[in-house]
């Protein structure tokens, strides 16, 4: 597919949690929203498309040097960085591929000369990505399952990761999209487990759950994604009370993940964690129904071989996978020479990203016939509509059975939208959305969400957002959202 860029337009505003996410050093609790809109020329007509996520504090980018603010602009810089890039580069070649493989590459040596972070980098990549993606997809009137297997992308697998030289996307992906998906609750390191752990003052009652033992009891969800702390002892004494919940509500019918934030500088602290959940008979079913352990060490010591000789020895057991290390393109490969056994998909991280992983565990798994290495469906605390629902979108075309989603525990529906927007949300979608205790927001059961009509044309989603109910680069101000440093 020949296209060029022509136009993009980024549009912000700001969001507020309904409750504090905690994770790592960070707490969201306000945010702007971006979504850049793309316009591209295929066969001499015109098409639109959206690609967006929240702009949070503390994840692409850690340093203690930089506050929210700079944190912010750099998002923002990074994106503008590859508005420009991507529009060179597909004037350059004509097709999505190599451009996108261009833009990767010039993004990442623009953030060693401008001091971001690569996962920074490759954040701003994926926005223009997934907005070029879903223009694809919507000038070709196909749903994002179908462009990818039959690879209207262009996709050259070997060009990324020389192992899947002769592969294309097809022969790794699942024939059909899924329709539903298991939601995995993420357990932020300050949520009340139970009603207990609130005092009268923190108690939202807003009709929506709000401690772990409420979304147990109400929403059938029985995948969790529990962060830990670096505090052995506070974190032993979280799980056990995480896992009496469990049992209680669940049996042993129940699966978790451990995230451990990037929370660890040396694997033996990791270790003295899991050797205490080993000790304690009552985290027993709990440990046995772990699936994986998510990047416990910071992405600076994360990917050295001297530094990860622990994380081998417990990958042999139960698999440790990357999520914030995953910042270039070679970064999944690498892990798995250092004997991490897989990765989390994130669009935030790049879909393309994502797919040619996709390809890879398949391959390390003898093209799908065992389960050794894995990939994890992991969330952004995004939300709808154009983030949560191409992210869905994107789990559900590379066939993850569950994935984190935390956007609608955290944040208020959909109500940072205008009206309209949420109407015509709710009009599209209505597998996925529902008016609920005075409020459009994700509707859940038996522990799943319905997302069958997020295989329409395009990247998601059929309600497109409204860049007049937005406000441009030169418009929005930090100041807007209220904190202080």
């Amino acid at each position: 597919m020949q296209i060029s860029l022509k136009a993009t337009r980024l549009g912000l505003r700001n969001s507020t949690t309904r409750l504090p996410f905690r994770y790592g050093r960070a707490c969201l609790t306000r945010c702007p929203q971006a979504v850049l809109q793309a316009t591209i020329e295929v066969g001499g007509h015109r098409a639109v498309g959206y690609g967006g996520d929240c702009l949070p504090p503390g994840w692409f980018d850690k340093s203690p040097t930089k506050n929210y603010a700079q944190q912010i602009d750099d998002m923002l810089a990074a994106i503008a960085y590859a508005e420009s890039t991507f529009a060179e580069e597909l004037a350059r070649s004509g097709t999505f591929f190599p451009a996108w493989l261009a833009v990767n590459r010039r993004i990442q040596s623009c953030a060693q000369d401008r001091g971001w972070t690569s996962l920074l980098a490759s954040f701003g990549a994926s926005v223009v990505e997934r907005a070029v993606i879903d223009a694809m997809a919507r000038a070709a009137n196909l749903p994002f399952h179908q462009l990818v297997r039959e690879n209207h992308l262009g996709i050259v697998p070997g060009e990324v990761h020389p192992d899947l030289k002769s592969l294309r996307p097809a022969q790794w992906l699942p024939a059909e999209p899924l329709s539903r998906i298991y939601v995995r609750h993420t357990v932020g390191l300050s949520d009340p487990l139970t009603a207990a752990d609130m005092a009268d003052d923190q108690s939202l009652n807003d009709g929506f759950p709000q401690s772990l033992e409420e979304y147990l009891a109400r929403t059938g969800i029985r995948y969790l994604k529990i962060k830990v702390s670096n505090q052995r002892d506070h974190d032993v004494a979280r799980l056990l009370e995480i896992a009496a919940l469990l049992q209680r509500h669940r049996g042993e019918d129940f699966r978790v993940t451990l995230d451990g934030n990037e929370q660890y500088q040396r694997a033996d602290q990791f270790e003295e964690l899991i050797d205490a959940l080993c000790e304690r008979s009552e985290l027993a079913t709990l440990w046995a129904n772990t699936l994986v352990v998510e990047q416990p060490l910071a992405r600076d010591v994360a990917l050295d071989a001297k530094h990860t000789a622990g994380m081998r020895r417990l990958s042999e057991t139960l698999p440790v996978i990357i999520d914030e290390s995953d910042g270039t393109l070679d970064a999944y490969r690498r892990a798995i020479e250092l004997g991490y056994r897989g990765v989390s998909s994130k669009n935030c991280k790049g879909t393309t990203q994502s797919l040619l992983n996709c390809g890879l565990t398949w391959l390390h798994n003898d093209r799908g016939a065992q389960r050794r290495y894995v990939m994890t469906g992991e969330d952004l605390c995004s939300v709808g509509v154009v983030p949560v629902q191409a992210d869905l979108c994107l789990a559900a075309t590379l066939g993850l059975k569950h994935v984190e989603r935390n956007g609608h525990h955290y944040h208020p529906g959909l109500s940072y939208l205008s009206p309209a927007e949420q109407q015509a949300a709710l009009a599209a979608h209505g597998d996925f959305y529902a008016r609920q205790h005075g409020r459009i927001a994700p509707q859940m059961s038996g522990g799943r969400f319905q997302i069958g009509s997020l295989h329409g044309p395009g990247f998601g989603f059929g309600a497109l957002p409204d860049m007049e109910a937005m406000q441009s680069l030169d418009q929005w101000q930090y100041s807007s959202l209220g904190l202080e440093e």
